[in-house]
């Protein structure tokens, strides 16, 4: 048997296995002489049957099962001989295969980069040091009250104000004619008496209603003019501009309750001072993630501009149209229109693929160092997170959990152990980073 293998781009190889007619002649007398052997034919016990009535009857049979051997055989003296980390095997072109004659096959291959590992000990990374100023717990405490508060008729004649509460009369036209005559379904939204809106883009009834309320005051009138987007539940609107001519009957504001014995008492502290405190407390914890992840970040930037290596471009298709998808179903979350999302398909493809190359680039420069600093997960540590995703949906067991959400056990276990192992590599390297700037003295 004879291998060789070539490069034909940056990961990616050319197999080439060839067997002479002697190796095949030799594979082929052994497989026979096991059907000889075992090999049922009328009126002869097993063993017993001649070997030319066998080799009529099984040859088919043969050749089927030796090609897959050859195959397995070839392709795994290369893997030996060669020392290739394959990722993914294509366009197989193989020969006629037949006793006594030689037999050859091709195969091209995805392989793992061969890179120089950058140094990734001493990295300089920048500490900024978190505090958190009175003020800060000052407008936390305040932003917090404002969302317990409760709506209350105004003692004050004054206009709306952004997060007011107004109640309106209003009636709806499109293209000059009344909402209600456009569609039967626009009847129910064409008006509205006494019809309370919150004053802010996130809680309007309709995008972009409420925030055109503020600066009325009660008995003004406004038109006030929503558009429809492709996404609209009533097709013949979509597309459309509404006109609502509105008027203010009512405003209401929302007022925070007292800081007094109550408010302490429901928040399980005994008094201003504690409650301050335990605001600071949490602004702290949040601002030290914040400040960990932006270290982690800039860590990781540093690390892969000194690291030189390419990717294979079957994984990062794989990965691109993974990116893609998540992108899309990320925007359409957002509420981010089918045809928007149409006419920028190839500014999305085209970042998912920048990002898809840096994603597997930095998978595996921390695959790499994984292996030099044996860093490893254990299978109790990935059985702990599956115990902790299982207790958190409700579930009773891991099983039971898996069951619901119809996931495969192998495929989390995968995925659980790579993302437990990048978070365990990341933690060596800041472990390693050479911390600058005021907050280095506070790891």
């Amino acid at each position: 048997m004879n291998v060789t293998v070539e490069s034909t781009g940056p990961c990616r190889k050319q197999l080439k296995v060839e067997f002479s007619a002697e190796e095949i002649q030799k594979e082929y007398d052994e497989s026979l002489a096991v059907f000889a052997r075992h090999g049922r034919v009328k009126g002869f016990r097993p063993g017993k049957a001649p070997v030319e009535m066998i080799r009529r009857m099984y040859d088919k049979q043969i050749v089927e099962g030796l090609h897959e051997h050859l195959l397995a055989k070839g392709f795994q003296q290369a893997l030996k001989e060669h020392k290739l980390e394959t990722v993914a095997e294509y366009d197989l072109q193989k020969s006629a295969l037949q006793a006594g004659a030689p037999f050859s096959f091709s195969l091209t291959l995805d392989v793992a980069p061969e890179f120089e590992l950058p140094a990734y000990k001493g990295i300089e990374v920048e500490a900024k040091k978190v505090e958190i100023s009175d003020e800060a717990v000052t407008q936390a405490i305040d932003r917090y009250l404002e969302g317990m508060g409760k709506y209350e008729d105004l003692a004050e004649d004054r206009p709306v104000k952004e997060g007011d509460m107004a109640a309106v009369d209003y009636a709806a036209t499109v293209d000059g004619k009344p909402m209600a005559e456009i569609s039967e379904k626009a009847k129910g939204l064409a008006a509205g008496t006494d019809f309370w809106v919150i004053a802010n883009e996130e809680y309007s009834f309709l995008p972009g209603f409420g925030p055109q309320l503020v600066g009325l005051k009660v008995g003004d009138s406004k038109d006030v003019s929503v558009e429809f987007g492709d996404q609209s539940p009533i097709d013949e609107l979509r597309g459309k501009t509404g006109v609502f001519k509105s008027t203010v009957k009512k405003i209401r504001a929302r007022t925070k309750p007292a800081m007094d014995e109550e408010l302490f008492k429901s928040l399980h502290v005994k008094d201003e001072a504690e409650l301050r405190e335990t605001f600071k407390h949490m602004l702290q914890g949040e601002a030290e993630r914040q400040e960990a992840t932006r270290r982690r970040n800039q860590l990781i930037d540093a690390l892969m501009k000194t690291a030189a290596l390419d990717v294979p471009e079957s994984e990062e298709q794989e990965e691109s149209h993974r990116i893609v998808y998540e992108m899309v179903e990320e925007n359409t979350r957002r509420g981010v229109s089918e045809k928007e999302i149409r006419d920028n398909i190839a500014k999305i493809s085209e970042s998912a693929k920048a990002a898809a190359k840096d994603r597997l680039k930095l998978r595996y420069l921390l695959k790499r160092i994984a292996r030099e600093e044996k860093i490893e997960v254990a299978d109790a540590e990935v059985a702990s997170v599956m115990n902790q995703y299982a207790a958190r949906s409700g579930a009773k067991s891991v099983k039971e959990w898996l069951q619901r959400a119809k996931l495969k056990e192998a495929e989390v276990r995968k995925g659980l152990r790579a993302d437990l192992l990048t978070t365990k590599t990341i933690d060596a390297l800041m472990g390693h980073a050479k911390l600058t700037g005021d907050g280095a003295a506070n790891k």
